[in-house]
């Protein structure tokens, strides 16, 4: 009983230590570094999962080792960590399919998505695709909520990029009511005609709104659906609240997990 207890210890360690060296690892790419079977591993996957120490991403079924409380880690991975059941929970009971993105480098960058969870065909948009900060609800939704310090920063960071979606970023005016109405309204939108599609998919709309802990904005969230099915404004109507209320839900996760660990917002 000993012997088997410690080599099932062992074993676990063995494929912590895995995912501690990576950003994330599929079941193959585990079975290729460990050279444990693969229903071993998944036994494994899902002990870890249950205590903690494991999260599988929703969008690629890729799994990463978890943020623990005495660990803050990156942004990225307490949103992870976070906002996975929230998601997942989000997209089963309103159908349409979610992202959620962080700002970098210019752009609105997607670390999580529910797209292949919803019954539903959306474009194809994944986790590292980049989205412009003017053009789109989630980059919207960011500039309007975040200190007006990190605002100023990423426009004037904006005003120098040769992207044609950036140029927007030159009328500060046009800028300045632009980010009062998402305010007003509580959630960002696209430009009119913006797409993602490819030649061939229905078009599609969205909104979205930000995640905030404790003061500041952490990441932001929307929903997708196809134009064909209703329009914005019934949108909103029927799906604000759930959103909104999945953001506050992800926030405050974030928000618990770093006064636990006593550390600061970085």
């Amino acid at each position: 009983m000993t012997g088997n207890t410690l080599r099932g210890l062992d074993r676990g360690l063995q494929v912590l230590d895995a995912l501690s060296f990576s950003s994330g690892m599929t079941l193959r790419e585990l079975h290729r570094s460990t050279n444990l079977p693969k229903p071993t591993l998944l036994r494994i996957l899902a002990t870890l999962e249950a205590h903690g120490y494991a999260r599988r991403r929703i969008a690629d079924g890729v799994w990463r080792r978890s943020v623990r409380s005495s660990d803050t880690g990156s942004l990225q991975g307490l949103l992870l960590d976070a906002s996975s059941e929230v998601l997942d929970d989000l997209c089963q009971r309103l159908r349409w399919p979610s992202d959620l993105a962080i700002y970098e480098e210019r752009s609105m960058m997607i670390i999580e998505t529910t797209r292949k969870k919803t019954p539903y065909i959306i474009n194809w948009t994944g986790v590292g695709y980049r989205l412009p900060m003017l053009q789109t609800g989630l980059g919207r939704a960011w500039l309007a909520y975040c200190s007006q310090e990190e605002r100023d920063t990423i426009l004037a960071d904006l005003r120098t990029s040769n992207s044609p979606f950036d140029r927007a970023a030159n009328s500060a005016l046009l800028v300045e009511q632009l980010l009062a109405e998402t305010r007003e309204l509580g959630y960002g939108t696209r430009v009119p005609g913006f797409t993602l599609r490819k030649i061939g998919e229905e078009k599609t709309d969205g909104f979205a709104v930000p995640v905030i802990a404790g003061d500041r904005v952490v990441g932001c969230i929307n929903m997708t659906w196809l134009v064909s099915a209703f329009d914005l404004q019934t949108a909103v109507s029927r799906y604000l609240p759930d959103i909104q209320a999945a953001a506050q839900a992800i926030g405050e996760r974030v928000d618990a997990r770093l006064s636990l660990a006593g550390a600061p917002l970085q």
